[in-house]
């Protein structure tokens, strides 16, 4: 992307305090001095109850709980946290799935508008179609619902069976479908197609513990297709399983590779993990795109695979967050997420960038500073391995592209893409009158939206009213200025309401840098593939 948006977590706060003590009380309890564990156990409880009971503002013991719990992590390393019972849920249902009808939704004139499905959606498999206004839900009127309310009646019903009644723009026309609530899984392969040059693409976006099967799902298809060689896309996948990381890894080094191990204080936290199957892709030619958004799990794949000469990675540097977290959850429904080790490559890479001497928010911001990253400063300040190849490559922050390509974000200006986030559901509600306007798009597949979508001039002027409508902030020759990203933006979103992310990325691959600079390089991926191929044949006659 041409930038992220962290403004929120780099704002300095300058706090002035000023305490006036009006009167000192000492509790008949207090301890005048006390270094034991118990003492100071004692000495957090009276504090509680001081400021439960004399405390200006109202603060209930639960609250006052996390906020310490919240302090305590906050001096560790940026990634050891406490996830109350709703965050954990959340977090959860990335990665383990919940119950639901699969739909993605939006509210326009305060009823829920359908814009998604999720793979599987039980409102989809009913007949429900992307536009379709919920008007009643379990005999409840929709537009009386918060989203809250929505999403406790969707995920949480009692009933296995749904009604639900909605109001299709389209067809101007009532519908009624009765939808069974099923369990549902996040998909991790997002994108799965052909492009030129008989280059397959496949977008992972987590390593959850069906995205192995999703790859390799993914893999026949494409093979069937004319596949002679691949981009695995891991921008801005966050992570997620370790024991995912090692079966795509598996997927493409011969038995026997290391894929990665882990080592902490504690002796029993050093493990390693070992290919130990045949290689299903061995003789695939394999480039990996990776961003500073490509973390932890992420980097597990791409940080082996480099390692042992198996793939080209093409990108920026990634996040670099190389420690394990181990779960622990407790009886009602929160879990902690602590650190016990660290994340080495098979060449002893440590991914984890540092985090020592920096606050949380310099931590973040770091991962993301363009110029702090470039491979050549790597080279310069990290520690530098050779792989069996001979080719260098460099420890100590994330994984460093062997083809460095910043991204030209798919929305170039800034006001634009200041635009796009603070009004990005008005923006979808506009791309779903456009799409009413184009049933014929059913009918298309997600290759072929790239040359079926276009935005008329009435069309462009429709949305310059809509601007301007936003706010006053946007300057007077702002629309004229970005007209042409405006309509890239419009497309890219026509494409997403109709057929999901296949359709996004029909339209935003024609932007794509990074994407095209992996195309470009695949003679680089080739010679790795064959340089392998010809190692493990030397290795068979010895």
């Amino acid at each position: 992307m041409k930038k992220m948006i962290f403004t929120s977590l780099f704002t300095l706060i300058l706090i002035f305090s000023l305490t006036t003590l009006t009167d000192v009380h000492q509790s008949q309890s207090a301890l005048a001095s006390s270094n034991s564990f118990q003492d100071k156990l004692e000495i957090f409880q009276l504090i509680l109850d001081t400021i439960q009971q004399r405390y200006v503002d109202e603060y209930s013991k639960d609250e006052l709980l996390e906020y310490a719990i919240n302090g305590m992590l906050s001096k560790l390393d940026p990634h050891t946290s406490y996830l109350p019972v709703d965050n954990f849920k959340r977090w959860n249902k990335n990665f383990e799935g919940f119950q639901g009808l699969g739909i993605q939704y939006i509210f326009i004139d305060n009823a829920p508008t359908i814009t998604g499905f999720i793979s599987g959606s039980p409102a989809k498999e009913a007949g429900a179609n992307t536009g379709d206004r919920i008007i009643e839900i379990d005999d409840l009127d929709a537009k009386n619902l918060s989203r809250l309310e929505l999403a406790e009646i969707i995920n949480n019903s009692p009933h296995p069976v749904l009604t639900m009644k909605v109001w299709r723009p389209s067809a101007n026309e009532m519908r009624t479908f009765k939808i069974r609530r099923t369990h549902l899984n996040l998909k991790s392969v997002q994108t799965k197609t052909m492009l030129q040059n008989a280059v397959g693409y496949i977008h992972i976006d987590r390593l959850c513990s069906n995205t192995v099967y999703e790859l390799d799902a993914a893999m026949e298809l494409l093979s069937r297709q004319g596949m002679r060689s691949l981009v695995i896309d891991l921008r801005d996948n966050g992570g997620g399983y370790l024991s995912s990381a090692v079966e795509v890894a598996d997927r493409f080094l011969p038995p026997g590779k290391l894929i990665v191990y882990t080592m902490g204080k504690d002796p029993a936290s050093y493990q390693e993990y070992v290919s130990s199957r045949s290689s299903m892709f061995s003789e695939i030619p394999l480039t990996i795109l990776i961003n500073h958004g490509t973390a932890s799990a992420a980097e597990i794949v791409a940080g082996a695979l480099q390692d042992w000469d198996r793939a080209l990675i093409v990108g920026e540097t990634s996040f670099g967050k190389g420690l394990v977290q181990s779960q622990y959850r407790f009886r009602d429904g929160s879990a902690l997420l602590v650190t016990t080790a660290k994340y080495y490559t098979p060449l002893g890479r440590l991914i984890q960038r540092n985090y020592y001497d920096c606050t949380k928010d310099e931590y973040y911001y770091d991962a993301y500073d363009e110029e702090s990253h470039r491979p050549e400063l790597q080279a310069q300040n990290g520690e530098t391995f050779v792989t069996p190849r001979g080719r260098k490559v460099f420890g100590g922050g994330g994984i460093a592209p062997d083809v460095w390509m910043k991204n030209n974000a798919s929305i170039v200006s800034d006001e634009l893409l200041d635009l796009y986030l603070n009004h990005n559901e008005e923006v979808l509600k506009f791309a779903l009158k456009l799409l009413y306007k184009r049933p014929f798009l059913s009918k298309k597949t997600a290759e072929e939206l790239d040359a079926s979508i276009f935005i008329t001039e009435a069309e462009m002027h429709d949305f310059k009213t809509l601007i301007g409508n936003f706010s006053n902030n946007y300057s007077p020759n702002f629309f004229e200025r970005n007209k042409k990203d405006i309509q890239f933006l419009l497309r890219r979103e026509v494409g997403y309401l109709s057929h999901g992310s296949d359709g996004r990325f029909s339209i935003a691959k024609t932007r794509d840098t990074q994407l095209y600079t992996a195309i470009e390089n695949q003679r680089k991926a080739v010679s790795l593939v064959q340089y392998q191929l010809s190692h493990l044949s030397r290795e068979k006659t010895e």
